[in-house]
């Protein structure tokens, strides 16, 4: 599965593009991509997949967050939002494993119905 080919002057040229990448962001279900999705969509290495998608986050395209010991990576744009993704929801902010600073798990109650627990 190699994603070069050699041009005219002998050296190797790269045949997958960022737009290639790109489109599999409409090609797949769900707001989010993995290397491994693009790998196989355009059928090249998942190095080649990760290095496009840095590129495309260098140029402020896509943005990624590691979650799970997976990289997920989303469009940052208008569609970002139409796709359920809002970039600046606080969650992203979190460490993977994380739950915040928050302490509603342990007053439920209280934020549900407006009392506190017996």
């Amino acid at each position: 599965m190699s994603n070069d080919e050699r041009g005219d002057s002998g050296r190797y040229t790269e045949t997958v593009t960022l737009d290639d990448v790109l489109g599999v962001f409409e090609a797949v279900d769900g707001p989010v991509v993995t290397s491994g999705d693009v790998a196989d969509r355009i059928d090249c290495s998942r190095e080649t997949a990760r290095r496009k998608l840095r590129a495309l986050e260098e140029q402020g395209r896509v943005a990624s967050r590691k979650t799970a010991g997976r990289v997920v990576w989303w469009l940052v744009d208008d569609q970002a939002t139409v796709r359920g993704i809002d970039p600046g929801d606080s969650f992203w902010e979190f460490e993977p494993g994380s739950s915040g600073e928050s302490d509603v798990s342990e007053r439920v109650d209280e934020v549900l119905y407006g009392h506190k627990s017996a």
